[in-house]
């Protein structure tokens, strides 16, 4: 038997549903929490660069550092393990970059030696390097970077210490001088946290003051976008590595 429905019926579910509801229909990827980290192939998967905000994170069960044993001969076998288990987390979409869509909303797995990221409304976007296998996503290791958005709603790569290491090196060409009256939230960082951490290598990238320190350059997500449609995925080698020095 079928039924029709109003429009107006209609369009009042998806919004009591919300937002991560109405994407789970969108989206292939945003339908179950992973509960293992599955088989991925950098040769053959596809690439997605996207603009995500975290939504909830937690570690994968099972791989937890095995406990020490007894050995035979009386022995033990410590088991010392250099990065916590891996972790899934679930994302929104805001912007898509380039490369494959996988929708408005997504479910992830992916590992650091530092833990989950964290989950919060005061904690930043971040733009994302996926990788799809064709049924699951993996953020790889390390390729992410907060964003910052700017008054007329873009976002924005703030370069802190460097360009990141994991973007293609034709984005250094897109750094520009950041203009602190287009943002609400204050770019700047702790002068302790400049000394400590930046000043010795990345001077050039901040601007000093007595006692915060605001970094100089940012990049337009909007520009990464033009620059993907001009050098597809496939053909963007995504780490930045300085030349050898000759000899």
């Amino acid at each position: 038997m079928c039924h029709a429905f109003p429009r107006s019926i209609l369009i009042a579910v998806i919004l009591a549903a919300g937002p991560w509801q109405a994407a789970q229909g969108a989206s292939p990827f945003a339908r179950d929490v992973p509960t293992t980290y599955p088989r991925f192939d950098d040769a053959a998967d596809s690439l997605t660069l996207v603009v995500a905000k975290l939504v909830a994170t937690d570690y994968l069960k099972g791989y937890d550092c095995p406990a020490s044993t007894i050995r035979a001969d009386g022995g033990t076998t410590v088991v010392v393990c250099m990065n916590p288990a891996p972790t899934w987390f679930k994302a929104q979409v805001l912007q898509h970059v380039a490369g494959a869509d996988i929708g408005d909303a997504f479910y992830a797995v992916t590992g650091s030696h530092y833990g989950a990221m964290k989950v919060g409304p005061t904690e930043p976007a971040r733009l994302m390097l996926l990788h799809s296998n064709g049924t699951a996503l993996e953020m790889v290791r390390y390729k992410s970077w907060p964003v910052a958005r700017s008054r007329d709603g873009q976002f924005h790569l703030i370069v802190q210490g460097g360009l990141a290491h994991w973007l293609p090196c034709w984005t250094a060409a897109l750094m520009q001088d950041i203009d602190e009256s287009a943002f609400d939230a204050d770019l700047a960082i702790p002068r302790d946290e400049y000394d400590s951490r930046w000043a010795a290598q990345y001077a050039s990238f901040y601007k000093v003051g007595a006692d915060s320190v605001l970094p100089r350059y940012e990049i337009p997500v909007a520009s990464l976008q033009q620059g993907f449609k001009e050098l597809p995925m496939a053909a963007a080698d995504f780490s930045c590595r300085q030349p050898e020095p000759v000899r």
